[in-house]
């Protein structure tokens, strides 16, 4: 009788075979790199697998364009899926109803539209501040991007050289993986009547710019190697501390995150 160990395992005929194995077998998604990480480790233990070890980034997508491309000719009702540079399989959107009901998930709760007038305006326009959010929307955002922040679909990604140093606000990978997005670019594709900021220009709207030093004359009976004294402002608190705040119920007057079902 054999033993388990003395069972040689079929080996794999394609790449594209171990990279689906390896996409539906992951507990996330998985990017290229990891992918071909895992493949070079396991040719260093098995000699037999050599032949996966020096794939290049290309093959790996590849093989990962010929999954899509069967899992789509075979309509199973599962597609993989992009997000944010990573890869996963998942159930098609056309069968959300029947999954809702075998797993007996309630009707999920959907953003209201003003926190996605807000949410779009924060990944169109990013990094942006909360003044020029309201200057656009025309009302306070604090308790939508206080709300969009505990969904980390937003976060504090900076803050602005403008007086007052305001926070700047940006998406999140969450935010990505949430709408099914590959990348930020992604937006323009949606609805080519709106196009997104390029991240340089809006920096420097926020960035100030930096004075000509003159020289400042020596005082009498300064030693030249003297240091100046220490700067004695307070460093910045924590931001996301500062923005979030105690936990404290939104104003009856605040609108509304989520839609009423």
């Amino acid at each position: 009788m054999s033993r388990p160990d003395d069972v040689s395992l079929p080996l794999a005929s394609s790449l594209q075979q171990v990279v689906g194995a390896l996409v539906f077998g992951a507990d996330h998604a998985l990017t290229v790199e990891e992918i071909r990480k895992c493949l070079q480790e396991v040719a260093k233990l098995d000699s037999a697998t050599a032949v996966f070890a020096a794939v290049a980034p290309r093959d790996v997508r590849d093989a990962l364009e010929g999954i899509s491309r069967e899992l789509e000719r075979l309509g199973l009702g599962i597609e993989l899926s992009e997000v944010n540079g990573s890869f996963r399989f998942q159930s098609q959107a056309a069968c959300g109803r029947w999954l809702h009901q075998l797993l007996g998930q309630d009707r999920p709760n959907r953003l209201s539209r003003p926190a996605l007038e807000t949410l779009a305006i924060v990944a169109y326009r990013q990094p942006i501040a909360k003044s020029e959010i309201e200057g656009i929307r025309g009302v306070t955002v604090d308790h939508i991007l206080k709300a969009l922040m505990e969904l980390h679909l937003v976060r504090i990604v900076g803050r602005s050289d403008l007086p007052g140093r305001p926070f700047l606000y940006g998406t999140t990978a969450s935010f990505l993986d949430h709408f099914g997005l590959k990348n930020l670019s992604e937006l323009n594709e949606m609805d080519p009547t709106l196009q997104r900021s390029k991240a340089a220009e809006r920096k420097a709207i926020h960035r100030k710019a930096k004075p000509v030093e003159e020289p400042q004359p020596e005082l009498p009976g300064t030693p030249a190697d003297a240091t100046p004294a220490e700067s004695t402002t307070a460093p910045d608190s924590d931001p996301v501390r500062e923005v979030l705040g105690p936990d404290t119920p939104p104003p009856p007057d605040a609108e509304p995150i989520h839609e009423q079902p």
